[in-house]
């Protein structure tokens, strides 16, 4: 019903019928970005804003760095991973669920731009989208 209705794509049909602890990091990339994807564009320009922000305080991030679970120069690593994904395929991320998954959200690179989901999300002026964040991603 909800495919008939244009609500849910149908790619995500699957998706929808799991349990979210099952849900793979892309394919919560993909479901976030289909339920929300006038969001897309703004949380695109947050991440290359964030990843440059990092690149030019590298010295002054590293220096307050006080995780313990990840050392700063492979959290750094991550933003600059995601960074050079942003340069090469933002434009078609806008627009594409898929490319905005598949890019972002496999392999270790999704440890970054996940917590900059939930950080974003936090900030977001739409309660809807911190809900979805907060289920999906905690």
């Amino acid at each position: 019903m909800f495919v008939q209705l244009g609500l849910v794509a149908p790619s995500l049909i699957y998706q929808i019928m799991k349990a979210l602890h099952e849900l793979t990091n892309t394919m919560k990339g993909r479901l976030l970005f289909e339920l929300f994807p006038e969001e897309m564009p703004t949380l695109l320009d947050h991440l290359a804003e964030v990843c440059a922000d990092f690149k030019a305080n590298y010295q002054e991030y590293k220096k307050d760095w006080d995780n313990r679970f990840m050392p700063f120069d492979y959290w750094f690593r991550l933003s600059e991973d995601c960074a050079a994904l942003l340069k090469k395929h933002c434009h078609t991320m806008r627009k594409n669920s898929k490319v905005f998954s598949d890019q972002l959200f496999y392999g270790y690179t999704a440890l970054f731009v996940n917590d900059r989901i939930v950080k974003y999300a936090s900030h977001s002026g739409s309660e809807k989208f911190k809900q979805a964040v907060e289920l999906i991603y905690t």
